[in-house]
């Protein structure tokens, strides 16, 4: 039998370990994480994962002629973040679960930030297995990983601060 191990640290600073046989890690991280949510009453199972709520993607995006962007720009998240929050934004809030390099371009443009050149931009976050890519030239298409959106929903994070700072 294998054994797994799972470390995570909250932004609140609760920390979670577990380690053991797979579905006893996932039972108890589902346990942490509904904790965590409403501190001191249990929610219901199978709830979504952290990130993956609809709620936080929707208060830091808009829509505006038919293209999803970010609501505001923050000085501590960078162009690369950014694109980051707008992949996931998409496979959460459009179900995209790839989305085109164009439509990805002109949000991150239209959201406030000026890469010069996409794929340039994104070539560590490839090599790093936060996003997939697939395609050629104008064919080319995105699809953000798990391990992107966890580290898209820490850019959220920062995001969502600010607009709860103006709101």
């Amino acid at each position: 039998m294998e054994s797994y191990k799972l470390r995570i640290k909250h932004p609140s600073g609760a920390e979670f370990e577990a380690e053991g046989p797979l579905d006893f890690i996932i039972n108890e991280k589902r346990g942490f994480m509904d904790e965590i949510a409403v501190p001191g009453r249990p929610t219901a199972a199978g709830s979504a994962e952290p990130g993956q709520a609809p709620g936080l993607w929707q208060a830091i995006t808009t829509v505006k002629t038919g293209l999803l962007q970010l609501r505001n720009k923050s000085p501590e998240i960078g162009p690369a973040e950014a694109f980051l929050a707008l992949a996931a934004a998409y496979r959460l809030l459009e179900g995209s679960q790839e989305t085109g390099a164009i439509t990805l371009s002109k949000a991150i443009k239209a959201s406030g930030y000026a890469p010069e050149r996409l794929d340039r931009l994104i070539a560590g976050h490839i090599r790093e297995g936060l996003i997939t890519a697939s395609g050629s030239k104008r064919g080319r298409t995105y699809s953000i990983t798990h391990k992107g959106l966890e580290r898209a929903w820490a850019a959220a994070m920062k995001l969502k601060k600010i607009a709860d700072s103006k709101g």
